[in-house]
């Protein structure tokens, strides 16, 4: 793909750590006609908006300092802060979700790389492999010995692992072409 041909992924700063990611990675805060803060769950609602990481922490010190009524000069109430950690909540279980039906996605389509053998007699070389966090010391000392792959150990068990991906083993390792597109959505989730 050339940089003609790469899809511009938009950029927002949580208004309190001001970490920047992807709006997909961050929580819309807009102004509803009441003139009170809502939470915009589908990132569409009209006027201006404002992000916040989903962390509660950055959510509790927004709540402290007043910032996201100050910036959009909107008031809010307690039901506001009780859907803004919820739906922080729910961040980390749709990421997970998501994760899941990539993985599923790209074994259905032949591209998913499972165990190091595999990854290491792919024709590839650019891989993005990710780890169980229960893997053993053997896999993480074959991902030492291959600096050039890009690697998440990522917050799944091999047992979690291998039922996503429908194995019976224990899968401690999965690799996928880093130019393939479920790559790509793997690393958009920031996990």
């Amino acid at each position: 793909m050339d940089n003609k041909t790469k899809k511009h992924i938009p950029q927002r700063s949580c208004v309190i750590c001001r970490a920047k990611s992807s709006k997909d990675n961050l929580i819309r805060i807009v102004k509803d006609p009441e003139n009170l803060l809502v939470v915009d769950t589908s990132k569409k609602l009209p006027g201006r908006g404002i992000y916040l990481c989903p962390d509660l922490e950055c959510i509790e010190k927004a709540k402290k300092s007043h910032v996201p009524e100050n910036i959009l000069r909107a008031s809010s109430n307690e039901i506001f802060w009780e859907n803004l950690v919820e739906n922080a909540k729910n961040f980390d279980e749709n990421k997970n979700l998501k994760l899941r039906s990539i993985l599923g996605l790209a074994r259905k389509a032949g591209v998913l790389l499972i165990g190091s053998e595999r990854i290491e007699n792919s024709k590839e070389r650019k891989i993005l492999v990710l780890l169980a966090n229960d893997c053993s010391e053997g896999v993480k000392n074959f991902l030492a010995s291959h600096r050039e792959f890009q690697s998440i150990i990522l917050d799944i068990s091999m047992n979690e692992l291998s039922e996503i991906i429908g194995s019976r083993g224990g899968v401690q390792i999965l690799g996928l072409p880093l130019n393939s597109g479920f790559a790509k959505k793997i690393l958009s989730l920031n996990l």
